[in-house]
């Protein structure tokens, strides 16, 4: 299997994730699935300042092979998604704000309601597919959680799924892919958030 990145990427998509506001610098995670194990982020570790020898690799087991500290919680989840997704090469969890936010609200369209309301965009597609599955929360770090989330993405239809009251998870081919379909996801909501308050102030 081709190597589609590096420690080096991860770190640097976590910093931008951080400096964009889609995530917090406790939260959010990623890794990137390479033919000697799977690079993650940290545990504890601020997300704003990763570097490249912050990042932690494992084996499937969520054993390190490399590296100091803990790997991430959600190091379950991450395996999983790669078993049930053979073309996952990247994962991104973050906490962006407004699909959280939209998303417990419960006052806007449902994912699956966006394209029949005209918020999906030819990138959304691309990066996203045909769908973005929201599921309900479960506690981090947990198999539940790593099971709920590898399960949504599985069928391939779709490469972000949002979770009630915890944040996002996209997959893509590289690092930089899936942090384009996490922008793309944000946008896709804070779209769809735009078309609903114009609607209410025309009123």
């Amino acid at each position: 299997m081709e190597t589609c990145g590096s420690a080096r990427d991860l770190a640097e998509i976590m910093k931008i994730a951080y400096e964009r506001k889609i995530t917090t610098g406790a939260g959010g995670n990623a890794s990137l699935k390479t033919d000697y194990g799977i690079f993650i982020t940290p545990s504890g570790k601020f997300k704003g300042k990763l570097e490249e020898e912050d990042i932690i690799l494992i084996n499937k087991n969520g054993e390190v092979l490399r590296g100091r500290g803990k790997p991430s919680s959600e190091w379950k989840m991450h395996i999983l998604i790669y078993e049930k997704r053979e073309d996952a090469k990247a994962v991104l969890h973050c906490h962006p704000s407004i699909v959280t936010g939209l998303t417990n609200a419960g006052i806007i369209p449902t994912p699956a309601e966006l394209d029949r309301i005209g918020a999906w965009t030819e990138e959304s597609y691309l990066l996203l597919g045909s769908e973005v599955k929201v599921i309900d929360r479960r506690p981090f770090g947990t198999l539940e959680l790593a099971n709920a989330v590898s399960d949504a993405l599985a069928s391939g239809n779709s490469n972000a799924v949002v979770i009630r009251g915890h944040g996002a998870v996209t997959v893509n081919s590289d690092p930089w892919s899936v942090l384009s379909a996490m922008d793309s996801l944000v946008e896709l909501y804070t779209i769809n958030f735009l078309m609903w308050l114009s609607e209410r102030l025309s009123q």
